[in-house]
Formats: structure tokens, sequence, C-alpha cells
């Protein structure tokens, strides 16, 4: 259970409009928006339910009263009821209002917290990356210039955000200790004298972390006591860390909690009922926080690190849980992090030789930086929940896979059995799993031996749009040797992708006789391989550039003539030309961007071009050659791709899924991205994309909020086509039901929104 006294994200001022409720109601991703007056007294609630019904109704106006939604029958309690009471009424409620003895509004108390974690620009959630922690403690040894180190070397490891300790001692310990250390157990003795030796005066601390703010890199510090909370809220740190020692330390939890910043909290030396009683108690107080797994002995043993509790943290608290490590290697951190551990805090020294308490169970920047690579490789590998196979699995599902096939030619109207069936590779029609489907059934075509059954071998035909209404210039795409199937459709453009042997097998001159005259514009999309080589203008390898360079001049020369065979090509510039950067490698390289792009630029802007344009493709993070996952390094970011073109002059074109894709990967939203880029845009690919990897999807079946892209791709002054994987199978099924998607979205549009005529994809 969860109270959250952050209002703004679910109410609605009676006043507003049904619109306004709306574009609230997708904005927040809100389960239930709740209505209220100017003195913010609770009026009503607007659920799911209400907005579907509110949809269904015909004659609803975006545009009348937030009234016509007013749900006056809903379920609210008292701030000052128990946590029992709460938690009982939330078996049956998801988001329940709590008002004060006057019907205002004072918070909301939900079944789990949906926030992110923020700590400056990170947002940790279960959704996100791993946010790695150094924790440089003390081991900086009381030395200004130690600790800058300290942070600059976490930075260049790879880390989220460093971490100091922080202590009054006058504060922290009793004045019979603190003058006479003597009277107290060995171990204190010991680490008192190290702490005193370890203080950093507050001038130094200000210092820190305003050069942990210069070089990029998140400050947080943990407070031993209550002065030590004031010190490093004077110094304007972004979130706090209360250590095991002091998870049972409510006042100083209390007084970090009032402060209204993200709070990280070690669970070491604590019991399980401890656990839950600062659990409810955070929970009561709406404080944003993580719980981190921990054994606190220093080094930890193996045996005892006990990480399954990590699963049993997660269902205490419905929150983000991480693990703070101290052991030796950081193996078991690793398996953390394969459990869900979301935030991973370790301890950092440039010497584990070192005098001080956690030098031995610190790491050394070399294997620091080697956790970082390990875990960001794990998240990689532990993808979602999803069931689906990548584009590499399809492309061995075709090579290697099966489908259904005849057994013999057969004639219209014979029945089907199960001996007319057999299973072949390729697999580019129906999986033998659907054999049963056509036993018994009447063919209503003739059929050769060898030839794919598909369900429309059975079935009476719906008649296929054979043009979209829609008025942007749109396009399909296709090969050199089925682009005219689609030419029934009349698109305003042809994109033909080429392969390597387009280009080494095929006589220009028959070329040119071979095809008529269409009134189309024309895209020629160059090939990714040469001769079975993968093409990258981002090399410096000669080698590869070569081959690379003869490739796009062949392109080049083989789109300039069929240029010639479309009308719609612009006579002043010609055919477009697409064509991938490169940039890509088998396993993650650390790599110099300026001088790829460097190599880019020169490789790209020297090239002979004249009577084509040549546009670059935007990259997704990890690309799909020779069935096998790839890293890409470069033509990805939208500020990047932004300098590349103002400073080249070639053009750009825009691949939506790509664009998701990478957005996914550094938790960016891909409006924003568009909105970057939409002005350099001169040719769209439009598909749907999921995680970091599913590229190419049909519409819908991915992340992409079209509804919202389509408002800023409206202001693109140029053409587009939908580039599904597989698209052509079964007569263009996939690009057919991509482009009845797009007409429908573009009506809705012009319907609702009133868009300009002029404006085009």
């Amino acid at each position: 259970m969860y109270i959250d006294k952050s209002l703004k994200k679910y109410t609605i001022n009676i006043n507003s409009s049904v619109s306004e409720a709306l574009d609230k109601y997708r904005l927040e991703k809100a389960r239930l928006l709740i209505i209220v007056d100017d003195e913010v007294r609770l009026l009503g609630v607007i659920s799911n339910g209400d907005i579907v019904n509110w949809i269904l109704n015909s004659s609803n106006d975006r545009r009348s009263s937030v009234k016509t939604l007013l749900n006056e029958d809903y379920f609210c309690l008292n701030i000052d009821s128990s946590l029992s009471d709460m938690n009982n009424s939330l078996k049956n409620y998801h988001t329940i209002p709590l008002v004060d003895d006057e019907g205002k509004l004072i918070g909301v108390a939900r079944d789990f917290a949906e926030e992110t974690l923020a700590i400056s620009d990170h947002k940790i959630s279960n959704d996100s990356s791993v946010f790695i922690i150094s924790e440089i403690g003390i081991n900086h040894n009381g030395s200004l210039e130690t600790a800058k180190d300290l942070i600059r070397q976490s930075h260049e490891c790879g880390a989220d955000a460093v971490k100091l300790q922080v202590r009054d001692l006058e504060s922290l310990y009793t004045a019979s200790v603190l003058n006479d250390s003597l009277k107290a157990e060995h171990g204190t003795q010991y680490l008192l004298n190290e702490l005193k030796k370890s203080e950093l005066p507050s001038n130094h601390l200000s210092e820190l972390c305003d050069y942990a703010q210069r070089i990029g890199i998140a400050l947080i510090g943990t407070p031993f006591d209550l002065k030590s909370v004031d010190l490093l809220e004077q110094v304007g740190i972004p979130a706090y860390k209360i250590g095991s020692p002091d998870f049972t330390n409510i006042p100083l939890i209390e007084k970090v909690a009032s402060l209204g910043k993200p709070m990280i909290i070690s669970t070491g030396m604590s019991t399980e009922h401890e656990i839950q009683t600062v659990i409810e108690k955070l929970n009561r107080w709406s404080v944003d926080y993580a719980l981190l797994h921990c054994n606190s002995t220093y080094p930890a043993s193996i045996v005892d690190l006990n990480l399954k509790y990590i699963n049993k943290l997660k269902a205490l608290s419905n929150r983000v849980v991480g693990y703070s490590g101290h052991e030796r290697g950081y193996l078991p951190t690793l398996a953390a992090v394969s459990m869900g551990a979301k935030i991973i805090e370790r301890h950092f020294t440039l010497d584990n030789d070192a005098d001080g308490p956690d030098h031995s169970s610190s790491l050394e920047p070399h294997d620091f930086k080697q956790m970082v690579r390990d875990i960001r490789q794990i998240e990689d590998a532990l993808g979602d929940e999803k069931r689906v196979f990548n584009q590499g699995e399809q492309v061995n599902r075709i090579a290697l896979g099966k489908s259904l096939v005849f057994s013999r030619d057969m004639e219209l109207g014979e029945k089907i059995t199960q001996s007319d069936l057999v299973s072949k590779t390729p697999a580019k029609g129906v999986s033998p799993l659907e054999l049963e489907n056509f036993v018994g059934k009447v063919l209503n075509k003739k059929v050769s031996k060898d030839d794919y059954i598909h369900f429309e071998d059975i079935t009476i035909l719906e008649q296929r749009t054979k043009s979209f209404d829609i008025d942007k210039k749109w396009g399909i795409v296709g090969r050199l040797n089925d682009f005219e199937d689609y030419l029934a459709w009349k698109p305003k453009l042809v994109e033909i992708h080429l392969t390597w042997r387009d280009l080494t097998q095929i006589n220009l001159k028959e070329l040119e006789k071979r095809f008529s005259s269409y009134d189309q514009d024309l895209v020629v999309h160059a090939p990714e391989y040469y001769q079975d080589k993968l093409i990258d203008f981002a090399t410096r390898d000669k080698v590869v550039l070569n081959y690379s360079i003869e490739m796009l001049t062949k392109t080049i020369e083989l789109a300039k003539i069929l240029g010639s065979k479309f009308k719609g090509v612009c006579k002043n510039n010609g055919p477009k030309v697409v064509v991938h950067p490169g940039g890509h490698f088998e396993s993650r390289l650390e790599t110099k961007k300026t001088d790829q792009y460097k190599a880019l630029s020169n490789n790209l802007t020297n090239i002979k071009k004249d009577g084509v344009e040549l546009l670059v493709e935007n990259m997704p993070p990890n690309p799909w050659y020779f069935g096998g996952q790839w890293y890409n390094t470069i033509f990805m970011d939208s500020a990047e791709i932004k300098q590349f073109v103002e400073d080249t002059n070639l053009g750009f074109c825009y691949d939506t899924s790509h664009a998701l894709l990478y957005c996914n990967s550094i938790n960016q939203n891909l409006n924003k991205f568009t909105k970057n880029i939409h002005t350099f845009t001169r040719h769209l690919h439009i598909a749907d994309a999921a995680g970091t990897t599913q590229e190419g999807l049909q519409l819908g079946q991915g992340n992409i909020d079209f509804d919202h892209l389509f408002e800023v791709l409206n202001k693109v002054d140029s053409g587009f086509i939908p580039e599904i994987w597989q698209g052509h199978l079964n007569s263009g099924r996939g690009f057919h039901d991509a482009l009845s998607t797009i007409e429908k979205l573009l009506k809705d549009k012009m319907s609702t929104r009133g868009c300009s005529n002029h404006e085009s994809i």
C-alpha cells in the first residue's frame, strides 16, 4: 500500500473540458481521475469505464464540460483511517481518494507505487536500466583530491552515481566513547580512529558536489546523524541513502523523509519485523524510496548473502529493490541483477590494500568497470516476460523452418486430404501446426506440386483494397522482381530495395529495356551487404570502405537508370537513394564517435552522387546481420543526426521502428526524438517496434503511440512507406494492413483535429 500526496497527477478541476480530462488521463497514465473544485474538495471521479462509455457515445464532444464524465458513485476514505482499513479496501479498489473531515482531498491510497524513483536525470523503475552507485564512503581517507579522483574514475567506469558518507562525530557517539575510545570495544576503537582521519569539512563537500555535477555524475550522501542531514541539504544533494546501521533510526529517517527527496535504504542487520514496521511508516509518510538487500559484513561471506531475500523485499514493499554488496569480487552482484535488483551499490577504491575499514571489500577501477559492463550485458539478456522471436530468429525461421506445401497437382474444387500436404523448407507459408485446419476443405483454385498453401486457398476472399484514401505521398516497398505487383493499389511512390546481386548480376542496358513507364516517384534503398560483406561508411578500414563505396556507386548508377522510368521523380534532384551509415560491431566496443562521424561525412560527401538525392537512415542500437545481433554506435541520437545533416547537407530517412528501439534503450520519449529531426526528414519508413531489438512490427503490435506521432509527422514534407518485416508475404498482406491502419488514423485526425490538407507525412 502507498499513500501519495502529490495530487496534481490525479486531479482535474470541475471547470475543465472533456478534452483536457482525456489528455491528462493519457499523459499521466492514470487509472482514476479525481474531480475537485477550487478548494480541492472531492466532487467525483472518472474511471476507465467512464471514458469507454463516453467514447462509445456517438454524440460525444471533446469540448463539453468534464461534468458530462463525472461519476458521483465513488469510494473514498478519511485520511485518518487505519492502515489496515486502507489495505483491506485496496483489495477491491486500486486507487482510493483520501479526504479530511471537510471533504478536501488530502492524498491517494494506491495498491502499489507505480512511480519511478527519480534521481537527477535517472528514473529508476522495474522497467529501467540498473542504477549503479559507486560507494566512495570514506575511502578518500580525508583527502579532497583523492575524493575527486574517486568520483572521476567512478564516472569513467560507468557508474550512475557516487555516494559519500557524512558524520558529525559529536552527534553520533556518546561523549564518554568520543573522549576516550579505549572505553569502547576494540572494533569501535579502530573504526572511530579511521572516521576521525576521514572527516571532510563542509566546504570540501560543496566542492565535491559541484565537481560531480560538472563531470556529469550524481552525488548522493549517507548521513549518520541529524546534523549531517542539515549539512547535506545545504550542499544540495538530489537524494539520500540511509545505511543499514540506521534502518531502525526513525528520527533520522523521518527527518530525511520530510525533505521530499528520494531515499535509498539498506536493510542489513534488520529483522523482517523491523523491515515491515519501517515500510509501513515510509508508506504513511508518502516517501519515494527503494530498499536494498544487504549483508553488513565487510567483506561478506558468499554463503551468508541470501540473495533470494530480494524477492521477499519486493513482496513486502511493492517498490524498486536493489542490492548493496560487500563480498569480494562481484559475481553475486551479477546474480542479484538477474533476480531483479534495479539498484546496485558497491564500494569503490583505488587500492584494495590501502588503510581503512572498507578498502578490502571494495572494487578497484578495473573490476568495477568490468562489473558495469557485465550488468549491462545481463540487462540485455534478461529482456522481458513476453515470448517473442527476434528478427534474427525470424530470418532463421524462414531459412530453416517448415511450411505446408502441396504434394501433388490439384484442381479447383478438390477436397484436401492429409496426404495432399507435406512440410518443406523454406518456411514461406503456413506452419505445419495448421495442418488440421486444411484437411477436408475444398480448394478455390488450381494448384501445383510444391506450391505453398494459404488460407486464401480454401476461403472466399474478401476483395482487398486496390487503392487507399490517404491524402499524403504514400508508397509501397518491393524488389525489382515484385514491385509491379503492388501498382494496382495506386501508390504515389515506389521504394525498391536492392540486393547486392542486383548490382553485380543484372545488365544495366537490359534492365533499362525491361521496365516501362510509371507515374510514381522513386526511392531506391541501397543493399546492406555487398558480395556477402557488411557495408560500413564510418570505418577507417580501407578494404571495407572500398567495397562499400563500390556498392553505393553501383546503386546510384542503377537508381538513375530506374529514375528515368518514373515520371514522379523530381527533375532537379532525381530519385532518392537511402543508405545505411555503418558504425556497427559484433560486440560492444568503446569507440570515438567523433572519428566515426568524420569518416562517415568524408566518405558520403566525396562520393559522386549527381542525379540522385542521398539519404542516410537512422539505425537501431542492436541491428540484425547474418542472423545475429550486432551493436550500433552512431546515427541513432537525434541531436547527432541533426548536427550531421546540418554539417553535410545530406538528406535524412527517418525509420520510426529504429528510432523507438534507440529511445527505449536510453529511456527517451519518441515524440521528443521526432520533434528534434522532423524538419530534416526527406523520407519515412513507418513500422512499429518493441523493446530494444524487435523492429519492423505491424502497426499496433509494438510500443509506438502513432496517434501522437502522426501529429508531428504531419509536419514532415516527404513521402512514406510501411516497412513491415515480411510484409510482402501473402500477396503483401502486411503492407496492406499497415496502410489500412494509416488511412484510418489520418482520417480520424482530419475529423477530430482538422489537419490541414497541405501538410504531408
